[in-house]
This record gives C-alpha cells, structure tokens and sequence, in this order.
C-alpha cells in the first residue's frame, strides 16, 4: 500500500509505511481509520492511493476512502489535468448511512507518472484527493521470457520453411538419381544402334522401297513383284531383313510431318495374308499416328497424349528384359513402352495407311534434321481405314 502527499496531509503512520514499501504489507483499513479521524463529519477521509499489483502489462492503483455523505463522486486526472476512466468503482453504504469508496484503475507505462485521485460529496462540499507518481514498477519480461518470445515466432517460420527445404531436397535427389540412370540408359543404348534394311520380299505391292532399302513410300500404283509367301497383302505392311533374339537394339525413324503410318516391331512367323488388327495378340507391338492423332496398336489402341509430334522416333528393343520402347530421337523424350513382348524372334515392323506417307530409317547413330515445307501437304484418298475397322480392299489389276 503507498499513501501518496495530498493536499490534507495523511497520518504519519501511513507516510512512513509508503515509504518502506509500494506494495501491501500494512492494512489499508488502518489509514482509512487514522483518516477518517481527521476528516470533518460527513466529509470523508484522504483517499488512499493503492498499487494493489500487475495487470494488462501495468500497474493496478486502488482509491479507497471512507465516511463520505451524501453518496461521493470520484475522479481521476493525470498529471496534464487530462480525466481518466476508471477500470471499477464501488461505492458501499454501510450501517451509519456513510459511503465508503472503491475505484481502481491500470496505469501502462506509457501513461503519464503523475496520477491523482479526487473525491467530492457535492458541488458546494469540499474535495480531497491525493497524488502519486508511479516510476519504475512496470512489469518486466525475464531474460528466458524475452528470448521465448522471440525463438517462438522464428521457430513457427523456421520449421516450415526447413521442412519445404527437405522436401525439396529430396525432390532434388531423387530428380538426380533418375537423370543418371537415365544417362547411363541412353550411354547403353548408344552403343547398340542396329543396321535395318527393309525387306523387299515382304512389302506389299503399293509399297515403293528405295534401292538402299532405308526409305518406304505408300504409292498409288499396284506394283509387278515377284509372288511371295512372305509378302503382306492386302495389308500396306513391311518388315526389316534383320530380326533380333538377344540383346538391346535401337533404330531411328525418321517420320516428317504428314501422313498416317505404324511402326515397332513383329513375329517373323505373323499372318502375311489377309485381313486383320494388328496388335500383341498376333505378335504386333507398334506405335501408331493417323490422323495426326497417336496411338499404340492394342485391342482396343491406347490413345497418347503428346506435347508435341516427333520427327524422327527411336524404336528401342531389350530382348533380354522383353520391353519396346518408343522416344522422341530429337529430345529423348519417352513415348510409350510395351513390357512383356514375346521371347520370340523380332522384326522391325512398319505401316503405311494412306498414299504419299514416307518413312526413313535412318543409319545408325545418325540425326539429320527434316527441312519440312510449311505449305499443308495434301494426301490422296486413303488405303486404309483405323485398326478398329477392316481394310478396304486394294484393286489389283484385272479386278473389278
């Protein structure tokens, strides 16, 4: 309890005891009585200014006084004149028909020192009121409480921020791993580029080969050839002369812009004769673009979704593993693989749908850019429908 200096001067009792300490430790009831020895009849005592403690970050000052009638108004100014609200106030009536008084209010230490307490029954009545200065009391963080207060907002950033980071991280690794193993699939594949040649034996009568056997053309002409067992008809189909057991195997194609084909890979020993859908099921594993739409040759195809159309495709086998592979040569972007391809035998394997579709197989290692002319190229009538319909039959001559 402190008794702050007023204009009526408190009990010396209550000075000596404000000056030991700011905080109770004598009764408060006991200057309330001293005062109210003092005060005239029905005027009310000194009031008594209390810092009860901490509250809200500041310091919490009662105003108690006693004896007052009729019912006492109070006031609080700070040091400017400046009217303060207080927090509380009670004001008991006890058994002699006196008023006793009870206000409090928090003073921050942004708050002006100077602190005064007014009391006044009435208008014409006198007032008394008390002042005090509040210096140095404020609460105080501890050292551990600041450096709480501080890790904590820092450790609610930091933690997610390390746990993004890791994540990341592990992105990042795992990015790296595949990239190698990438790198070390493309440095192994590099070294099995395969010599393919295109068998004349097999190509189909509207299927025009260049003389080194690496380029196919889908005419519109029915050739003379030499009858052959091992010829496709009426399927505008061709195989490689080289076939593959062992090993892995890689050849490019180069496919331009236009037109509507199917290539991969197929058993030596598949129906040459007559009309059917290629797929697994008749030892058929290819890639297919009609329309400008790609597909794999499956039962029903699988339709892909490319970024953009390649230009030449590498064709890659793995006899030992059963897999062929489809990538685009210009970027070594992956295609489409089939797994699980028979242990028989493989055949390079190429379809031309419609006339004027070309196909190159270019020499092993080599990529040569395709100078494509801008100008829409017009394709003639077609001779063949989806692999989801029959093939239209093709006219030879002395039919009808």
């Amino acid at each position: 309890m402190l008794c702050g200096s007023a204009r009526r001067r408190l009990p010396e009792a209550c000075r000596m005891e404000s000056a030991r300490s700011c905080f109770p430790a004598i009764p408060v009831a006991l200057c309330l009585l001293l005062g109210i020895g003092m005060a005239a009849p029905g005027s009310g005592s000194d009031p008594v200014l209390h810092m009860a403690g901490h509250k809200d970050s500041g310091v919490w000052v009662l105003c108690l006084s006693a004896g007052w009638y009729p019912e006492p108004h109070v006031l609080w100014r700070n040091g400017r004149g400046e009217t303060l609200s207080p927090e509380s106030e009670q004001k008991l009536r006890g058994d002699d028909s006196l008023f006793n008084v009870s206000s409090s209010l928090v003073v921050l230490e942004s708050s002006d020192p100077a602190l005064t307490c007014t009391i006044r029954a009435g208008f014409s009545d006198p007032e008394r009121e008390t002042t005090i200065r509040i210096t140095g009391l404020f609460p105080r963080h501890a050292p551990e409480m600041t450096a709480f207060l501080i890790f904590l907002p820092v450790s609610l950033f930091l933690v997610p921020l390390a746990v993004y980071l890791f994540r990341k991280l592990q992105v990042l690794k795992e990015e790296t791993s595949k990239e190698r193993k990438w790198r070390q699939f493309l440095d192994k594949v590099s070294l099995s580029a395969a010599e393919v040649t295109l068998d004349q034996s097999t190509a189909n009568p509207f299927l025009v080969l260049s003389v080194d056997g690496r380029s196919v053309t889908c005419g519109i002409l029915w050739q003379d050839v030499p009858k052959s067992d091992q010829r496709f008809d009426p399927l505008p189909c061709v195989q490689a002369s080289q076939c593959f057991a062992t090993g892995q195997h890689y050849w490019d194609v180069e496919v331009g812009r236009g037109g509507d084909w199917a290539m991969g890979a197929a058993w030596g020993s598949m129906e040459h004769m007559g009309v059917f859908q290629l797929s697994p099921d008749v030892g058929v594993w290819a890639l297919q673009c009609q329309d400008g739409e790609w597909s794999t040759l499956t039962c029903p195809e699988t339709p892909l979704q490319l970024e953009s159309a390649p230009r030449i495709v590498r064709v890659h086998l793995d006899c030992e593993q059963g897999n062929l592979a489809f990538y685009n040569a210009e970027g070594m972007s992956h295609i489409f693989t089939f797994t699980g391809c028979s242990q028989k035998p493989l055949f390079p394997f190429f379809v031309l749908w419609s006339s004027g579709t070309q196909l190159t197989i270019l020499p092993p290692g080599q990529r040569k850019a395709m100078k494509m002319d801008k100008a829409t190229c017009t394709l003639t009538p077609k001779l063949g429908k989806r692999q989801s319909s029959l093939i239209e039959p093709l006219i030879m001559p002395g039919q009808s």
